[in-house]
């Protein structure tokens, strides 16, 4: 192996742990409920997002089903919508790129969440007759 075969296989080293780098520092641990749609959304199976980016996403689908390699991706809490490419597969597993930028759409589940205050904190005891 010469020097310029050497410095080839250093710089694309180099360049892999750059990207290793740059993606774990951007990357969002997350668990969201997803939809994959396809065919103009008459077709649609739904996931988990487990993993968010500004560039992509990692979904794990409840079963291994056939999902298309271009869909767009709906993630109805935060209403979001982005067109995917699909870049990996594994068992029940996809990692996806966004084709452009996800798109902001009216939300269409909202969580509410409405906190237990002290009047009404739970107990075990019995209730008495009045």
């Amino acid at each position: 192996m010469n020097n310029h075969q050497l410095q080839d296989i250093m710089s694309k080293e180099q360049l892999r742990q750059a990207q290793d780098s740059k993606r774990r520092l951007s990357r969002r641990r997350v668990l969201m409920t997803g939809i994959i749609a396809f065919r103009n959304h008459q077709s649609t199976v739904p996931c988990q997002v487990r993993d968010l980016t500004d560039a992509g996403a990692h979904l794990r689908c409840d079963t291994v089903v056939h999902v298309p390699h271009h869909f767009d991706l709906i993630i109805e809490m935060d209403g979001l919508e982005a067109a995917c490419e699909v870049a990996w597969r594994k068992d029940k597993d996809i990692g996806v790129q966004f084709l452009q930028p996800p798109a902001r759409t009216a939300t269409r589940r909202k969580q509410i969440v409405n906190p237990l205050g002290p009047q009404t904190a739970p107990t075990l005891r019995r209730k008495r007759p009045a």
